[in-house]
């Protein structure tokens, strides 16, 4: 067993690298499988997982996309689609099976990837920055990588606002300019729609945790004041204008209008209708591993052909697997939920908004079997869940919180 933490000091480089571009992130997922290995303590990391609410789940899911990966059709995408599938699974184990010590480290590494990138993203607005692959999708908007930063950043900032009690005074003062350099980002660089929707659900959803027991004309209050303050965000214009432009794109795809590649909105339409019926059509064992993509080319022509995947994971699992692969991943990733919700402290709050938040992206986009986000966002709420078991504190540890 080696004595040197390795596992700390790459769970640490994994938390900075959600930000950066999807290669670093894939170089961190295989320098952690091979610093677990060469780390040791299997024993311990073994028992972990066994005890986890997910373990059952992702043998489930594992299980039966197999099964349908053996049994159904094969297509040129089916390598890939099993790759991200079994990706997904060994990011979980990979995660869960941290110490609290290297789990605290990840969210350290991921603090510091948030302050750089709300750096860049500073300097990029004051004095600009020269082109550059590793900081394009923090300042500019556009691609799935900048929509992943743009989730974490939702992530970091209703957990900002939900963790500032528990924290010192030097610790809140960092904590508060994280948050609001965070929201600021949402408003003016990564106007996502979809990090917006995460912001406002997740507050309210982690202001409804920590105030359930107290009177509910309280609860309500508060939630309510939350919420109003939140959606008056929603009228900034970027944020606005693209709210706007997304209904006008579903209600065109609705009265059978040609769909468009800049129609965001109106894309998800078309393919959230295709894949329900995909799913119709095949409702026990879907069309096989990877035949979304062939099924989906059958029934489209031009450059919607081109689309690879229907931005939302269920109905990907649904197509391809069935609806037992659709429940198998929802519950997969759900598991823990349960277990957050019963706690009243800060850990379970905090698990019970990053999942959430994980729910949501799955539900409006790939946010698992597209690599920029599952490596990301996913690796991230899985560390929020790992820290959600612990029995003693752990939030305050993530900050410095230098003595004068």
């Amino acid at each position: 067993m080696l004595s040197f933490p390795v596992v700390r000091w790459v769970a640490l480089f994994w938390g900075f690298a959600t930000f950066f571009p999807i290669g670093l992130n894939y170089t961190a997922f295989v320098l952690l499988a091979v610093a677990l290995l060469v780390q040791g303590g299997w024993r311990q990391r073994l028992a972990r997982l066994r005890q986890s609410p997910n373990w059952w789940p992702a043998w489930f899911f594992l299980g039966w996309t197999a099964l349908v990966l053996a049994l159904g059709p094969h297509y040129p995408e089916t390598a890939s689609n099993a790759f991200h599938a079994l990706r997904i699974v060994l990011t979980l184990a990979l995660v869960l099976a941290l110490s609290r010590d290297e789990a605290l480290w990840a969210m350290r590494g991921f603090v510091m990837g948030l302050t750089a990138s709300l750096v860049l993203i500073a300097l990029h607005k004051t004095i600009g920055l020269p082109p550059s692959k590793l900081w394009e999708s923090t300042v500019t908007y556009g691609g799935n990588k900048s929509l992943a930063n743009a989730l974490l950043m939702a992530l970091a900032a209703v957990s900002g606002l939900l963790l500032m009690p528990v924290l010192s005074a030097r610790q809140r003062g960092v904590m508060t300019l994280l948050t609001l350099g965070s929201v600021a980002a949402l408003l003016w660089v990564l106007y996502s729609r979809t990090a917006w929707l995460i912001v406002l659900v997740c507050l309210v959803v982690g202001l409804a945790h920590q105030l359930r027991r107290r009177r509910q004309h309280q609860l309500l209050a508060l939630v309510g004041a939350a919420a109003l303050a939140l959606a008056a965000g929603m009228f900034v214009p970027a944020v606005k204008d693209r709210l706007v432009l997304g209904a006008h794109e579903v209600v065109n795809a609705y009265e059978g209008q040609a769909v468009n590649m800049t129609s965001s909105w109106g894309i998800r339409f078309r393919m959230y209708s295709e894949t329900l019926d995909m799913i119709g059509q095949r409702p026990l064992t879907g069309w096989g591993i990877g035949g979304w993509s062939t099924e989906w080319k059958r029934r489209v022509q031009g450059p919607l052909a081109s689309v690879n995947m229907p931005h939302n994971d269920f109905l990907w699992m649904g197509a391809q697997t069935g609806v037992p692969g659709a429940i198998a991943l929802f519950l997969m990733v759900a598991a823990g939920l349960p277990a957050a919700w019963r706690r009243h402290d800060k850990r379970g709050r905090m698990a019970v908004v990053a999942l959430l938040a994980m729910l949501m992206a799955m539900a409006t986009n790939s946010a698992l079997r597209d690599a920029a986000i599952g490596l990301t966002l996913w690796f991230i709420v899985l560390v929020y869940q790992r820290l959600s078991t612990e029995a003693e504190p752990v939030w305050p540890d993530v900050l410095p919180d230098v003595r004068a």
